[in-house]
């Protein structure tokens, strides 16, 4: 089987998506009945400052999935294409699997572009995704969405978790004391946020929570909370400006460490070092800092809500995201109750065996043969 991956992405992203393409490659390239081919242009896709780099950014990157991609499928006479980041061609001249990792795009409608969504999302992702031969997603819960919104045949989708990053997996082994931290932050000492500065992340509440446990108990005068995502991304500006803010308003300009981009190879020393992984988000279709934090033997926060109790199983302390005074309590119970952190570590330890690459990798695989 020739398989070809398109791995543009990876020249855009810091995000999770791109550590799960990178994973994933890595796996595929492993199997025996895969010919793989990585395709990717030759041409920047990097959005330039201001709208007119914006737009042109835009008609670049359409006119690399809908027109470039497909002519180097046709050329190589590829057999299926994969798209990992739910961008795929409308048209191909071979098989075609998609990725779909959430539809936040739909469910959380209001802060998405207008003008993004009418003229590229819906005529040009959407209908691709539904025509492609084989979509996969991440949890049951994007199953559901993705169906829901995007008006999919439910036996086209197939569910396939993420896996852990390689870079947790032999952490464990390092001595804390040799690891050298963000500025501000020692080890042991700070809650750990991981994540973009999107909206749907959650930042503000999780914010105002911890402002609230810091009020409340003295006994955490020490602690910090540090914020580790790709603020310096220019589309996010606006976002981490509104963070800047709120800091600002609430006196916490000391106490709170804002890292930016952290990359792959420190990140499993960040969250190792951390004394809680925060992660209450309002929507995901995954939540790889949970799986993160359970390999970094580290207790996890996450959200009630969406994919996130199916991730976390009975690993993690579930909160109500929306409610600061439940994320707040959650919080404060996670640091002083030693034997529920004892209990958390233990559980994520038994947690993580859900979610290998080897084992997503081979689902993938021989779903994608069966096309054939």
């Amino acid at each position: 089987m020739k398989l070809a991956v398109d791995i543009h992405h990876l020249l855009l992203e810091n995000a999770g998506t791109k550590r799960v393409t990178v994973n994933l490659l890595e796996q595929l390239k492993k199997a025996t009945e895969i010919n793989l081919l990585e395709f990717k242009p030759e041409y920047t896709l990097k959005q330039k400052a201001g709208i007119i780099g914006k737009i042109q950014s835009h008609f670049i990157r359409l006119f690399w999935v809908q027109i470039h991609l497909p002519y180097l499928c046709w050329i190589n006479k590829v057999d299926i294409l994969l798209s990992p980041e739910f961008n795929t061609p409308l048209f191909t001249t071979c098989k075609r699997a998609v990725i779909v990792h959430d539809a936040h795009m739909r469910a959380q409608r209001k802060y998405t572009s207008s003008l993004w969504f009418y003229f590229y999302y819906i005529p040009f992702v959407e209908f691709a995704i539904r025509h492609a031969n084989l979509i996969f997603t991440v949890s049951n819960f994007a199953k559901t969405q993705i169906v829901r919104f995007m008006r999919l045949n439910e036996k086209k989708v197939q569910v396939v978790y993420n896996g852990l990053d390689k870079s947790f997996l032999n952490i464990n082994g390092i001595n804390k004391e040799d690891i050298k931290l963000p500025e501000g932050l020692i080890s042991n000492n700070y809650i750990l946020f991981v994540g973009t500065f999107e909206t749907r992340k959650n930042i503000e509440r999780l914010i105002q929570a911890f402002s609230k446990v810091k009020q409340s108990n003295p006994a955490t005068d020490h602690i910090k909370l540090a914020i580790a995502g790709g603020s310096s991304a220019s589309k996010f500006s606006d976002r981490s400006n509104q963070i800047s803010s709120l800091i600002g308003q609430l006196n916490l300009g000391n106490e709170i460490v804002l890292c930016g981009y952290i990359a792959d190879i420190d990140l499993p020393h960040l969250y190792q070092n951390s004394l809680l992984i925060a992660f209450p988000s309002l929507y995901e279709g995954f939540g790889l800092p949970i799986i993160e934090g359970f390999a970094s033997c580290v207790p996890v926060l996450t959200s009630n809500i969406c994919s996130m109790p199916e991730i976390a199983g009975d690993a993690a302390v579930l909160a109500d995201p929306y409610d600061i005074n439940d994320l707040a309590e959650k919080i404060e119970k996670i640091i002083f109750d030693p034997v529920l952190r004892s209990e958390l570590i233990a559980a994520g330890n038994k947690r993580l065996r859900f979610f290998s690459w080897e084992k997503s990798a081979a689902q993938i695989t021989h779903s994608l043969t069966q096309l054939l």
